[in-house]
């Protein structure tokens, strides 16, 4: 019955979302991938690698790490960097693992310079630091170190045992601290060969599932094993052990590294996992609902862009429908025709993508960033000194706020936001005149005007999604 009335409140307190978001994936504006979605309190947390490159860069560079968070599953936003004092230009953070609490502590176990570290904070969105130093991290001394690999995950089960699995299908159970592992390491056996990553394990009705990847790119794609008996086996294969895979109709390419989360008091389950994106590091973290069958085995995961929707009430305002306003930009970035990139070897592959290539069209035009989606963006050219983006609402209004989601805002961004009722006269609403690290950025108390343009000072010069406010 609690059930029941949930669903009957967030029905009828969502209906401004549904008539204005008809696709909740990608989740967030932002590009990301090696998700994993947490909640604490009423709060869902998402811990990820920050990606800022395209297809060229590959894995050379990534952003600064960051949490963003959610009460509803809908609007999400973060404040600054979440692991502070390193410069995160010259080091790596990639793949943080599932967020651990105990006595009010924060456990993150995250990859730093390909190798799994401990680090401790006390508030889920940081600011962590690592739990056995460096104080001042240089990437040579590891006292932090938990596994000399990369994608190291934590489960604790019910008896308080904790158990770390890594890349390669490799797992053990951690010390009483949680700081290394305990006992010899396993390789959990799978019908599936070759390279994996991303591994991780959850529990449900008594059964323990651990999910692994295959290949990478575009033929990303997840497979499982279930075992009754403990976290460390013996496991078994079920019949149709890949649920997750590319969806070439949806146009949704390379579902790989991923997690599965219920939300508190319930026993529904959901799936997050990174999207191929633009290619090399530009992926994109979307969400679908994940079912199980009576035997406890899993359905195939259905993916698309329709996504999950709101999980809880929504707390914001109505944003203003901006289907007839009109963006212009000083430039707009070059369209893309991104080919997907295939794994090495399709023998090692359930599902392989076909041997004719694929392709998918990207556009960055001005209006884009005020069509509700977090899968389009306006981006200005590389060249372009001017760097602005305009907004004309057709009449004079009187607006509240504005917030900005801008292109890699991990790495920061410093702008002006001015006003116009004519087009003519400009007045400064805001001035961001340092670098700042969040997102969304707001403008706020803007009054009367029919215009609004934001000029770029410093960081990327692209907008996700502009939402105005009245």
């Amino acid at each position: 019955m609690k059930r029941i009335c949930f669903l009957l409140f967030v029905a009828l307190t969502t209906t401004w979302v549904s008539a204005q978001h008809t696709e909740f994936n990608p989740l967030v504006p932002d590009n990301l991938a090696d998700p994993t979605i947490v909640q604490f309190g009423d709060t869902f947390y998402l811990y990820a690698t920050s990606d800022v490159g395209d297809i060229e860069t590959d894995l050379a560079f990534s952003g600064n790490p960051v949490v963003w968070k959610s009460e509803d599953f809908v609007n999400w936003s973060f404040e600054g960097i979440c692991f502070p004092g390193i410069d995160w230009h010259e080091h790596k953070y990639w793949a943080p693992g599932r967020v651990v609490e105990r006595d009010g502590k924060y456990y993150l176990y995250v990859t730093v310079d390909h190798v799994t570290q401990l680090a401790v904070a006390d508030s889920p969105e940081g600011p962590f630091s690592f739990i056995n130093g460096p104080e001042n991290y240089t990437g040579d001394e590891k006292p932090s170190m938990v596994i000399d690999d990369i994608d190291g995950c934590p489960f604790i089960d019910d008896d308080g045992q904790a158990y770390i699995f890594w890349r390669r299908k490799k797992a053990s159970k951690l010390s009483a601290d949680w700081t290394e592992p305990e006992g010899e390491a396993i390789t959990i056996p799978t019908q599936w060969q070759g390279y994996s990553e991303g591994p991780f394990l959850f529990k449900r009705k008594g059964i323990y599932y651990y999910f692994y990847t295959m290949g990478g790119y575009a033929d990303y794609q997840n497979a499982y094993v279930m075992s009754k008996e403990s976290p460390l086996g013996p496991f078994v294969t079920p019949e149709n052990d890949v649920v997750l895979s590319s969806d070439l109709d949806k146009q949704i390419w390379g579902p790989g590294h991923g997690f599965a989360f219920s939300p508190q008091g319930t026993d529904d389950w959901y799936f997050v996992y990174l999207e191929y994106g633009i290619g090399g590091t530009s992926r994109q973290v979307y969400c679908n609902k994940m079912e199980f069958n009576e035997d406890g085995t899993i359905r195939k995961i259905q993916l698309d862009r329709k996504g999950v929707g709101p999980l809880a009430k929504v707390k914001t305002d109505k944003p203003v429908d901006l289907s007839k306003a009109v963006a212009t930009a000083s430039s707009v970035k070059k369209p893309m025709e991104v080919e997907a990139r295939k794994w090495r070897n399709a023998k090692e592959l359930k599902y392989a993508l076909p041997e004719e290539p694929l392709y998918r069209h990207h556009e960055f035009n001005a209006q884009d960033a005020i069509d509700n989606s977090n899968f389009t963006r306006w981006w200005a050219r590389p060249d372009d000194t001017e760097k602005w983006w305009q907004l004309d609402l057709g009449k004079v209004e009187k607006l509240d706020r504005l917030d900005l989601f801008l292109v890699h805002p991990s790495l920061g961004h410093a702008f002006v936001c001015e006003k116009s009722t004519d087009g003519k006269h400009w007045e400064t609403v805001k001035e961001q005149k340092e670098l700042a690290i969040r997102s969304p950025h707001q403008v706020e108390k803007i009054g009367k005007a029919r215009f609004l343009r934001v000029r770029f000072l410093e960081g990327q010069p692209g907008i996700w999604e502009a939402k105005l406010y009245r």
